[in-house]
């Protein structure tokens, strides 16, 4: 099966497949709400992270290295770019990382809520219609053309 008319595993719907081009020239190709509250929400974190990380007394490096991942990672989405999906299930997953190996220690709420944040924008950028279309180029076809629907049968 190609590309183009590749079915969604869940839903049976085909993608369209579309080049960059075109998805960022469409209305739907520009970033939402939902997408602009996420880069504010990365690049959040990455400045928190090195204003916490100072204020424990590393070193600027240390800092540097501790937020430059959300900051890229907001920065990604916001000049739609489509490695910046990967970089936030990655982020995800160092923070459920998180979560698990502090259980029990003082930070225990806070890593919670940033691993609920962290995965529901990452459902929302692997699901959604809006970062399909502008991170991976594709779209969800619900109507069925004529030559691709099957005759029926009597």
């Amino acid at each position: 099966m190609s590309k183009s008319n590749r079915s969604d595993f869940y839903s049976g719907i085909p993608w369209e497949h579309v080049t960059r081009a075109q998805a960022h020239s469409l209305p739907q190709g520009t970033l939402g709400l939902i997408l602009w509250g996420a880069v504010i929400y990365f690049i959040g974190i990455g400045i928190l992270k090195f204003y916490l990380t100072l204020n424990f007394g590393a070193s600027v490096g240390v800092a540097v290295l501790n937020s430059i991942w959300p900051i890229l990672t907001g920065l990604g989405l916001a000049f739609r770019v489509p490695w910046a999906v990967i970089m936030a299930m990655i982020s995800a997953a160092l923070t459920v990382y998180a979560l698990i190996r502090g259980l029990g220690g003082d930070g225990s709420l806070i890593t919670l809520a940033e691993v609920l944040i962290n995965v529901g924008i990452l459902f929302y950028l692997i699901d959604g219609d809006r970062p399909n279309l502008i991170y991976r180029h594709r779209y969800r076809k619900y109507s069925v053309d004529e030559d691709d629907a099957e005759t029926p049968q009597d």
